[in-house]
């Protein structure tokens, strides 16, 4: 495992509550786009939590019961996404906030 890997786990475990993408970015040295490969590996691997804040409800219309793939009478609502620790390796932080 590379040692960008382990310091990015640390320094989304390590980020304050609210803290941007760009942040936990620029402590590691790397792009945002980066930073977020990075988070989105430890998504997969099951270190970090992936939250979606603020995406639209289902409000159970004829479109749900045809699988629809999103709400055409839902309002668009931007959507934040947070990443915060899994397991016993989470420590006291909450992680990052904003992508």
């Amino acid at each position: 495992m590379s040692d960008l890997l382990r310091r990015a786990l640390a320094a989304f475990r390590e980020a304050a509550p609210g803290e941007g993408l760009d942040a936990v970015a620029g402590r590691l040295g790397v792009g945002r786009e980066e930073a977020a490969d990075l988070a989105a590996y430890w998504v997969r691997k099951g270190r970090l939590r992936r939250t979606e804040i603020g995406t639209p409800d289902c409000a159970g219309c004829f479109f749900a019961a045809r699988s629809c793939t999103g709400c055409p009478t839902a309002p668009a609502a931007p959507v934040v996404v947070a990443f915060s620790p899994v397991g016993r390796e989470a420590g006291g932080a909450s992680g990052a906030g904003p992508a």
